[in-house]
């Protein structure tokens, strides 16, 4: 299946239009179904989005009590860290916003065992979530066509019987935990970010078919998917 293509002028058009786009989507899932399951993407244009989520008129829209938030994907250190996921989340939005602590569900990952990780966090949205699907998973693009922690030639790419899987990635000698295929693939919705003129070439290749297999292409959402894109990442 094919992402519905959104390009803006630049990064703080696409900023906005995500901004925009996630309160429609939160108010949209809170009035039919009265609760709004997210799963946030770490990276830069994700922290972005989350900046402005945290600002007026974005914060006063969504009704955070009823919002639901756990995390795509997590590197294996305290939350404490820099490279954390969670704590790039927490300084961007989460520290601001009026949501209940219960309602942030981050990966237990100062256990520093990714598959109990990873076997702690698949309980926690079972728990959560029971078997509904994420209303909106949001993800970031890497330059070797990564989404999630879901990295080319990992056996994470195969793991179809669990919500997550735990994974060592050698190019940078770290261990992650991240949602699996499944999961995301059943969302109600899904977006993909793509912002600069550095991941031109890689959006160019995707979409000419100049390569294949890579994790990215390998999504297959049965509800909505969009790329968020700016046109430097379009301009090829």
């Amino acid at each position: 299946m094919k992402a519905e293509q959104k390009i803006l002028p630049d990064s703080e058009r696409l900023i906005e239009a995500a901004a925009e786009h996630f309160v429609v989507t939160a108010r949209s899932a809170i009035a039919k179904r009265g609760v709004f399951y997210v799963a946030l993407a770490g990276g830069s244009t994700p922290k972005g989005l989350y900046q402005k989520l945290a600002t007026s008129p974005y914060i006063e829209q969504i009704d955070w009590a009823r919002v639901q938030i756990f995390f795509g994907d997590e590197r294996c250190v305290p939350a404490t860290h820099d490279d954390s996921n969670f704590k790039m989340a927490r300084l961007a939005m989460l520290d601001h916003l009026p949501i209940p602590a219960e309602n942030v569900h981050r990966m237990p990952t100062e256990s520093g065992d990714a598959t109990e990780v990873a076997t702690r966090y698949a309980d926690t949205i079972k728990l959560i979530m029971e078997d509904r699907p994420f209303d909106l998973v949001l993800l970031g693009l890497g330059p070797d066509g990564h989404i999630a922690s879901l990295f080319p030639d990992t056996p994470a790419l195969e793991v179809t019987d669990t919500l997550t899987a735990s994974l060592f990635v050698e190019k940078f000698q770290s261990w992650r935990v991240t949602l699996t295929y499944p999961v995301i693939n059943a969302a109600r919705q899904v977006i993909v970010f793509i912002a600069g003129e550095a991941k031109a070439d890689i959006v160019r290749d995707i979409t000419t078919g100049a390569v294949t297999g890579l994790p990215v292409q390998r999504l297959a959402p049965t509800g909505d998917y969009y790329w968020f894109m700016d046109n430097a990442a379009a301009a090829k």
